[in-house]
């Protein structure tokens, strides 16, 4: 085992377009990452010593299990490969699986791809078996429970605390829609307004269709390394400075409290620990916006707005490009795509895109540093990340 570090640098990253990508299957596309990802990196197949694969439900989706080996064989990398499962934040969970190799020395240069194939499934069975990726099937799935149900109940039991309004929450898919009309890797670039949104059918009272992400196909993919090496491969990296991973029970009828994702605040708040600043010095946040309430609620548990004004700092325009806390630049889950798996892996990109200023019509300024919000399920996992220069 090698020196300790307590940082790692991120030297190569790449994403697919999100959407319906019906050409490719998941090894194709976990392909198009990982290849970009080394082409950004000036590095070739053969140098990367482990692949960490962040995948949520090809078991289920597509019947493909053991995917470590398919996407490192198929990818021509051929190295140790494995893949990390936490729903939708697996993408974020692998991702500080291989940094704590890079850190303890055992590793000099990782590859990550998240990765998801979701536009393949539509009979019923498929659809149920979809579920058990992210709730309890034992006390909510197998008596009809749902993810929209779920986030619904925590929307409702948000509003009776705080007053959060169903305009307030449509204001995000608006930002979020507008913020991926500036990205060219973006899903949907549609312009949407609170009417519209208002207008469309309910998923789960109060949750509107348009307030929901869609089923998406996407590959993301990072090079890390050690501080020693990063510069002969990217003369300024970006560095992950910490990753905090922190759970709650699945099931919402065992939590204390629903309007709030505990997860999120207790992996926060270790962050802000260990590096010693505080929600203040976060200049840019990319955050699991699920659905519209999970960004409300996001916001809140990481401290960056006070509890009960997810709501209304996103109506005033505070979580805006031009805001004083810009949130989810890159179109969020809601415009960017979900391809679940994916995910986490492109919320970091977006933040690397931002800290080396090439975030194009999207970006910043004065950007520090960057924070990044993986939700599990219902809030049953979350990982967050911190980044800066």
């Amino acid at each position: 085992m090698g020196t300790s570090y307590d940082k790692v640098a991120i030297v190569g990253h790449a994403t697919t377009n999100f959407g319906d990508l019906y050409e490719h299957g998941i090894s194709d596309i976990a392909n198009l990452a990982i290849h970009g990802a080394l082409k950004s990196a000036k590095m070739s197949p053969t140098e990367i010593d482990s692949l960490y694969v962040g995948n949520a439900g090809a078991g289920q989706f597509l019947g493909q299990e053991h995917l470590g080996s398919l996407i490192s064989t198929e990818s021509e990398l051929n190295c140790p490969a494995i893949k990390i499962e936490a729903s939708g934040a697996s993408g974020a969970a692998a991702m500080r699986v291989a940094a704590h190799g890079v850190l303890t020395g055992y590793l000099e240069r990782v590859a990550i791809v998240g990765v998801e194939k979701m536009t393949s499934f539509t009979k019923t069975s498929e659809t149920q078996a979809a579920l058990s990726t992210s709730l309890d099937t034992i006390w909510e799935t197998s008596m009809g429970g749902t993810l929209p149900g779920n986030f619904a109940l925590m929307a409702r039991s948000h509003m009776r605390k705080y007053g959060t309004t169903s305009e307030q929450m449509a204001q995000v898919a608006v930002k979020n829609h507008d913020n991926a009309r500036k990205n060219p890797r973006a899903q949907f670039k549609n312009k949407l307004r609170v009417d519209s949104i208002l207008a469309s059918k309910y998923v789960a009272d109060p949750i509107h269709l348009f307030e929901s992400c869609a089923a998406s196909d996407g590959g993301s993919a990072l090079i890390l390394t050690n501080p020693d090496i990063a510069e002969s491969y990217d003369p300024e990296p970006i560095y992950m400075r910490a990753s905090k991973q922190a759970h709650d029970r699945i099931a919402l009828h065992q939590r204390d409290e629903i309007y709030k994702l505990k997860s999120v605040e207790i992996a926060a708040e270790q962050g802000y620990r260990q590096l010693g600043i505080g929600p203040q010095d976060i200049s840019v946040t990319e955050v699991h916006d699920v659905y519209t309430i999970a960004e409300i609620m996001a916001i809140e548990a990481l401290g960056i707005v006070e509890y009960g004004q997810g709501g209304k700092a996103t109506a005033d325009g505070r979580t805006a490009i031009d805001g004083d806390i810009p949130v989810n630049t890159s179109g969020g889950l809601k415009g960017r795509g979900f391809p679940v798996g994916a995910s986490g892996v492109a919320q970091t990109i977006e933040i690397i895109d931002q800290l080396k200023t090439q975030a194009g019509e999207r970006q910043i300024e004065n950007v520090n540093w960057g924070v990044t919000q993986s939700l599990g399920g219902a809030g049953g996992t979350a990982v967050v990340s911190f980044f800066s220069r």
